[in-house]
């Protein structure tokens, strides 16, 4: 199969000692990958609760799961150092950050990368708003009108802006800040995954990256995109389909099993969206604990409030079903499979963020020689198409 014009995404370093991270980040780019993905978290998605050696191996080398380097001080060092690799965050949003600050941010590291930075953008999750004092209120709203706000500076640079919001009132404000290459605006890509999301997707975003979603509903969103796309009268073709996969990659497709199972691989399951429940007839853990009937771990899930008895219950509670469409899990074969699956459907940038070392910390390499794998064969269909 020809998947030529496909591009292999994988997680960059984000967390401490920062020499080591940007060792790995030149690593990434010799190897070839088209791309590495930041997060851009305050507080991590596991709770604190358990994160303890007898549930979570991890947590004898790192003593919080909230551990994360500011990644746009970071993305600018790695983008020094590195020369061809595409580094992207995967989402930010605007309520932390002034959209004239974000606009200025983003273009400052389209210099620095020579153009190689991509912005993915969300509406924000309350972990990292609520528990900080901020507002959370009317965050897909609050989202459309920052990133017109950061569209106008970027369309029109060296020039007074004056803009009348429901969030923000600009008078005379200046970004005097050109792109590095004046024919490309930094990319921004929306992590959509709601009617009203994919809708903005088609009117403003450059890209967009929802996260693990199944094959069916991914189909169906890109279609509700191209639809807004066409709408507003842009080319859907503009917009670059990805995905962004937690992943669990083993030689044994049993043993992937297995590693996904773990306390902290079934921790990670308590941010699906609860229809990845539904759809298997059972319901979201998060429910129960938190007395409502349908949840959204975007908006509803903090962590740090979760107890540790509670949570035991809730992750042991996962059914295996449930796993196995959260994860993209697997032999190399498996990954390859469903990669081609996604490039039938129009994705054409895949993310592969490898969790299978953090799960079981002796696959790392074995995992990481798979997505070696991985990219070598979509490399080898791309040579062949040049032949």
């Amino acid at each position: 199969m020809d998947i030529s014009d496909m591009k292999i995404g994988v997680p960059a370093p984000i967390v401490p000692p920062v020499d080591k991270n940007l060792k790995i980040a030149r690593k990434l780019d010799e190897l070839g990958y088209d791309s590495m993905w930041h997060v851009d978290h305050f507080m991590g998605w596991i709770p604190d609760a358990i994160w303890s050696p007898d549930l979570i191996p991890l947590a004898k080398l790192q003593k919080t799961p909230h551990t994360y380097l500011e990644p746009f001080s970071l993305m600018g060092a790695q983008a020094a150092l590195t020369q061809r690799i595409e580094i992207g965050i995967a989402v930010t949003e605007t309520i932390r950050r002034h959209p004239v600050l974000m606009a200025q941010t983003m273009l400052t590291l389209d210099h620095i990368s020579k153009g190689r930075v991509i912005f993915g953008m969300g509406a924000g999750e309350a972990e990292n708003i609520i528990p900080y004092g901020l507002s959370y209120d009317k965050p897909v709203s609050r989202l459309e009108e920052n990133l017109r706000i950061i569209r106008l500076f970027f369309q029109n640079p060296c020039q007074k802006i004056d803009y009348e919001g429901k969030f923000w009132r600009l008078k005379d404000a200046i970004l005097g800040l050109e792109p590095f290459n004046e024919n490309r605006l930094p990319p921004i890509w929306l992590g959509a995954h709601g009617p009203r999301m994919l809708n903005l997707t088609g009117d403003l975003a450059d890209g967009w990256i929802p996260v693990s979603l199944p094959l069916r509903d991914y189909k169906e969103k890109l279609k509700i995109i191209h639809t807004s796309a066409k709408k507003h009268g842009r080319d859907p073709e503009e917009i670059t389909p990805a995905i962004y996969f937690y992943t669990v990659l083993a030689n044994d497709h049993n043993e992937a099993h297995e590693i996904m199972s773990t306390p902290l691989g079934r921790a990670w399951v308590l941010t699906a969206f609860d229809s990845l429940f539904i759809e298997e007839n059972c319901t979201h853990p998060l429910c129960k604990i938190l007395g409502k009937d349908r949840i959204n771990p975007l908006t509803d899930y903090i962590p740090i409030k979760m107890k540790r008895e509670e949570t035991i219950e809730a992750i042991n509670s996962i059914p295996l079903k449930v796993m196995e469409k959260f994860y993209l899990h697997g032999t190399e074969e498996d990954a390859i499979k469903m990669l081609e699956d996604y490039y039938r459907a129009g994705c054409r940038h895949f993310i592969f963020w490898n969790f299978t070392g953090m799960f079981k910390i002796s696959k790392y390499a074995e995992s990481n020689q798979i997505l070696l794998n991985i990219l070598k064969y979509v490399k080898n269909s791309k040579e062949k198409e040049e032949k």
